[in-house]
């Protein structure tokens, strides 16, 4: 009896171990590896790393265009008959948001198995954002823009894969400043959908309130920025300023307080920025090694392809960041296995 008393966690049955710390996210699977030697073990038996995206190239045709693995330095070409006329708006879960100007069309496109699903049709002013909260396979999927800013009021819309038209919400413009705004990161976490401005202010659109505020404080920015990226993990919101000749501002969302603070490092996690979408991945399992970087599409050479930059407060590394153009790539989640043209 005195003996049941005197156990713990630590002596609990391996296989039971093993199959309580399979249920866990890949964050909190690390931070319980750090318990103890047997625990380290089980929880390294049952990780499943998130697995990296891959940046998709649209060439200036917009009918084709390449996709870049950056775990294992390849890329592959692909042909869009279907996106004719169309530019991509949002990434998410494998799928592509895509827009034509022309017909006003609006749809979710599947680029590895070209899959599509039609949205009702939209005006979309060329720097407008969108962002989805998931795989519009599923039922919870909702897609989210706003369509108006005026002095006296904001306009957002919102529908789903299987609406026949948009749902109009107008809130009253709490936002500091003229009506001259314009939203240039929009991400969803947790049916949640947070808008930054280009001026810094974040506001949070709930649609299960159908509520729209706005965050008092401003993210810390230096002078100089020429570009932000924006991007959740397990709920956190992670904010990147970038600049021309200075590192980059990295800044976290405090949950609680709902302010900013700024970080020095980003915790073991890879960012993977792009300006319409950007995607966040735990310590990655691989050869590579990848951590604690920001990973960002470039042009070297003649090659469309990618760097990493450490984020670290040793680091006397400066990025020089030239902003270039935000519909000419965008990260997106490959299957499992896809089949597809290697390019020499």
């Amino acid at each position: 009896m005195g003996k049941e008393k005197d156990q713990t966690f630590i002596d609990f049955p391996y296989d039971l171990l093993q199959l309580v710390v399979s249920l866990l996210p890949l964050k909190d699977n690390i931070r319980a590896s750090t318990v103890c030697k047997t625990w380290h073990e089980a929880c390294l038996s049952v990780r499943v790393p998130d697995r990296p995206p891959w940046l998709l190239y649209f060439w200036k045709t917009e009918e084709s265009g390449e996709v870049f693995d950056p775990s294992m330095q390849k890329r592959y070409y692909l042909e869009f008959p279907e996106l004719s006329g169309s530019r991509v708006c949002h990434s998410k879960d494998g799928w592509l948001l895509m827009y034509t100007p022309n017909s006003l069309e609006l749809f979710f496109f599947n680029p590895f198995t070209r899959d599509r699903i039609p949205l009702p049709p939209l005006w979309m002013a060329y720097d407008q954002r969108m962002a989805f909260s998931c795989a519009p396979t599923l039922t919870s999927c909702l897609l989210f823009t706003v369509t108006n800013v005026n002095v006296d009021n904001i306009t957002v819309k919102t529908c789903c894969p299987n609406d026949k038209e948009w749902n109009t919400f107008v809130f009253q413009n709490q936002l500091p400043g003229n009506d001259n705004i314009t939203f240039e990161q929009i991400v969803s976490s947790n049916c949640v959908f947070y808008c930054l401005t280009d001026t810094g202010y974040l506001s949070i659109f709930d649609p299960s309130l159908n509520s729209w505020n706005v965050l008092p404080g401003l993210p810390l920015k230096h002078p100089g920025s020429n570009g932000c990226f924006m991007t959740q993990h397990q709920g956190e919101i992670f904010l990147i300023y970038m600049y021309r000749h200075m590192k980059p501002t990295v800044l976290k969302l405090d949950p609680t307080s709902c302010e900013w603070t700024e970080k020095k490092t980003l915790g073991g996690l890879t960012i993977y920025a792009s300006a319409l979408s950007s995607e966040s991945r735990a310590e990655q399992k691989q050869p590579s090694g990848i951590k604690n970087c920001l990973c960002l599409p470039v042009f070297h050479g003649f090659k469309r392809t990618c760097i990493y930059y450490e984020v670290d407060e040793e680091s006397m590394v400066s990025l020089k960041w030239n902003k270039s153009d935000p519909y000419a790539n965008i990260w997106v989640m490959p299957p499992p296995n896809p089949v597809l043209n290697k390019l020499l």
